[in-house]
């Protein structure tokens, strides 16, 4: 017997129906049933792959606003943006679906972990850089943003420590000071 056969029990209805469809297209039954589970799958890659350009849409909008608002002076984050910021994130997430994440959204994703752990070595509002050149940083690096509870005490190198251990990937993290007019 082949190692890989997989018993599926179904109903006697769905029994038949796979039946019938199998003979209808001449096809074997295992081959209908293997059909039909890879069309299940791709379709439902496709709506996960809809659903993540969305995520990176309102990252990119939520981003933008807290630009705005940093250049205006007002850093305050109300508790609808705490949440807007956190609809990404899954309180569980298969480890495919979290390595086909953006980099702005395996943040979203990690970032009550991201936050408190920055706050210990005295940054806070991590958020992603869109626009990675304004930090002089090429644009293929990821890039997070912070601002400096003190800005004389830059842990650069602690930061980005941590910011490996919690998402597994490379990130450069600067202050919001650093950025160029643009």
């Amino acid at each position: 017997m082949d190692e890989w056969v997989t018993t599926v029990k179904v109903d006697r209805e769905t029994h038949r129906l796979i039946g019938d469809l199998a003979h209808l297209l001449g096809r074997s039954r295992k081959d209908v049933v293997r059909d039909a589970v890879l069309a299940f799958a791709a379709w439902r890659e496709r709506m996960l792959d809809d659903g993540l350009d969305a995520a990176v849409h309102r990252i990119a909008a939520a981003s933008q606003k807290h630009e705005m608002r940093a250049a205006a002076g007002g850093l305050d984050v109300t508790s609808a943006e705490r949440v807007e910021r956190s609809r990404i994130g899954a309180a569980r997430m298969s480890p495919r679906v979290e390595a086909a994440l953006s980099p702005a959204e395996l943040l979203e994703h990690h970032r009550p972990e991201i936050e408190a752990a920055f706050e210990r070595l005295g940054a806070s509002e991590p958020r992603f850089a869109i626009d990675p050149r304004r930090y002089g940083h090429l644009a293929e690096h990821r890039v997070i943003v912070v601002d400096l509870v003190d800005p004389a005490r830059f842990e650069k190198t602690r930061l980005q420590a941590a910011a490996f251990d919690i998402m597994a990937m490379h990130w450069f993290v600067v202050p919001a000071e650093w950025a160029t007019p643009g």
